[in-house]
This record gives structure tokens, C-alpha cells and sequence, in this order.
């Protein structure tokens, strides 16, 4: 039968609110289902990220692959992907450009990696962790990641950031930065038996960021040519690398991808060094990974050091 305006009927009370209890049950599902966004500085955090947190969390990689962290500055477009992270990993000391957004992200918890990690005191000689010609304030040397025993304390702490921000999920991450924990634990001893064997332990560096690496795994850094990225060496300085690398028989010098060393070019030659390229950061190869990134970093410094 056909309802008329006339027919009509004042909706019954008592079905209207279950009604209204089963809709507002099926927005709760909709933003539960909703996947949990976090971010991460820099691609070896934020892949560190990604294996703690596994394919339910999106994960998004602020500083794009071949990029200083120490010359960086945010777009407004990468600001506005970070709109709605729950989290933002950050190592500390070289990505503080991040910290310009936090008020904008309300929701958002910064988490600095660094927690339980023993940390090396800045060069006295004043490095500058916070790029564009400013001295950083932090005392301490932030390249802590570039240890693997560090990156495994690292994976605790994303383990407990995530569960606290996503209980119903912290068994799922507790696990998974245990056995990540366990993996970067095994690299490490990968690493130093890998290099054990070598008789030049002494590195020059273009950049002052492998304390950590050479710490880790044995070396030692002889010397270091940019004290901060940018800052050319004075005449007194180079002066005093010549004599480090003759005196110790240096054949290389180890550069990086993302800072441009053609001021090296005269100590090269007149010394006749190599020119090495290892990289703190990775993330340019196709399904890179951080532990194959220290490896790689590993592999190239133990045949530079070899020859």
C-alpha cells in the first residue's frame, strides 16, 4: 500500500536509538581500521621503522634518498604529508628541521632514537651537526646509527614508541623488535669479523660522521678533512693531512654521496690517493635495507683499507 503524507507516522523512539548505536559502532570500526601513520627522519630509522611496525602502519621517509640531513630544509608539501603521523622517529642533532613542524602536528609524538644508546661527545674542534653554517647545540656526535649494535637498541625503542601508541598491537612489535634486535646483533658480529683482519685500521674522511662505524668495528679515524659540511679545511689543517697520510701510508680517502668533495681533488693528487665513497644514509638502491647498507659501507671500506 502506497503512503501518503497523511499516513505518515512519527519514527518510534525505541528503534531510533539502536539505530544510532549501530552507526556510531560502524564509525568506530571505519577509524579503527584506519592504518596507523608514523614518520621517520631518515631512511635508515625509517626502515628500521618499517620492520618493527610491519605492513599494517604506513611509514612515510622524510628526507628523500641522495639528500643531506645536515643541508635539509622541509618543503610545504613534505610539512602537510606529515599531517596526521601519530609518531615522528628522529635520530637528533641532524634532522632538529623537523622540530619546526611539531607545533602543526598536534597529534603527533617526536620520539628521539637515541634512548639507551651511549653516545660519543661532539668534536671539540666545533662539528656542526645542524648544517646551514650553525654550530649545533648538542654535545653530543648524533651519527649513532651507523654502529649496529646501536640500530638494535634503536629497534627497543621504536618497539615500546609503537606499542604505547597503538596497544592493541604491542605484542605484534615487541616481537618484531626482538628478532630485528637479534638480526642487527648478528651484523654487528658480521662486521667486526669482517674487518678484524685488516692492518691499516686508519681512515681519512671528507665528512666527520663515522666516530660510530670505526668505533664499532676497530678503526680508527686519522683524520678528518671537512670539519663541517662546507667548511673547507685551512691551510694549517691540510697541511696536517698531507702528514697524516703520509705518515701513515693512508691510500684513501673516504667521501660520501650526498656532499660534494671536489675540493678533495688536490690532496688526491698530490698524494695519489683513492677516492672512496661510503654512505651513511642508503636508500637510493631499489629494496635497499639498512643492514645492507652497513654492509656495502663495510665491504668498501675493507677493500680500500687492504690494498
Amino acid at each position: 500500500m502506497k503512503m501518503t503524507m497523511k499516513d505518515h507516522r512519527p519514527f518510534p523512539l525505541a528503534w531510533l536509538l539502536p539505530m544510532l548505536l549501530l552507526l556510531a559502532a560502524g564509525a568506530g570500526q571505519a577509524e579503527a581500521k584506519k592504518p596507523l601513520v608514523v614518520a621517520a627522519t631518515i631512511f635508515p630509522a625509517a626502515d628500521i621503522v618499517r620492520r618493527v611496525a610491519g605492513p599494517e602502519v604506513r611509514v612515510i621517509q622524510v628526507l628523500p634518498a641522495g639528500a643531506s640531513p645536515h643541508t635539509f630544509d622541509l618543503t610545504p608539501k613534505q610539512a602537510r604529508e606529515l599531517q596526521g603521523a601519530r609518531l615522528v622517529f628522529k635520530i637528533g642533532g641532524i634532522d632538529d628541521w623537523v622540530d619546526a613542524v611539531a607545533a602543526s602536528l598536534p597529534a603527533a609524538a617526536m620520539v628521539e632514537l637515541d634512548r639507551d644508546i651511549i653516545r660519543l661527545p661532539a668534536r671539540e674542534d666545533g662539528h656542526d651537526h645542524g648544517g646551514h653554517g650553525e654550530r649545533s647545540h648538542s654535545p653530543y656526535d648524533p651519527h649513532y646509527w651507523l654502529s649496529a649494535a646501536n640500530a638494535a637498541v634503536m629497534a627497543g625503542t621504536v618497539a615500546w614508541a609503537l606499542s604505547a601508541a597503538d596497544p592493541a598491537r604491542a605484542a605484534t612489535y615487541q616481537e618484531n623488535g626482538r628478532r630485528l634486535a637479534l638480526e642487527l646483533a648478528a651484523l654487528h658480529d658480521e662486521i667486526r669479523k669482517e674487518l678484524s683482519s685488516l692492518k691499516n685500521r686508519r681512515m681519512i674522511v671528507f665528512h666527520d660522521g663515522w666516530r660510530y662505524f670505526a668505533a664499532a668495528y676497530g678503526l680508527e679515524i686519522a683524520a678528518v678533512f671537512q670539519l663541517s659540511p662546507g667548511r673547507e679545511p685551512t691551510p694549517r689543517q691540510l697541511q696536517g693531512l698531507y702528514a697524516v697520510a703520509r705518515r701513515h701510508g693512508v691510500k684513501a680517502v673516504f667521501s660520501e654521496p650526498q656532499l660534494p668533495a671536489t675540493s678533495l681533488e688536490p690532496l688526491l693528487h698530490d698524494l695519489g690517493l683513492k677516492l672512496v665513497v661510503i654512505d651513511p644514509l642508503g636508500g637510493a638502491v631499489a629494496g635497499d635495507s639498512y643492514a645492507a647498507l652497513l654492509r656495502r659501507d663495510a665491504r668498501a671500506v675493507r677493500q680500500a683499507l687492504e690494498r
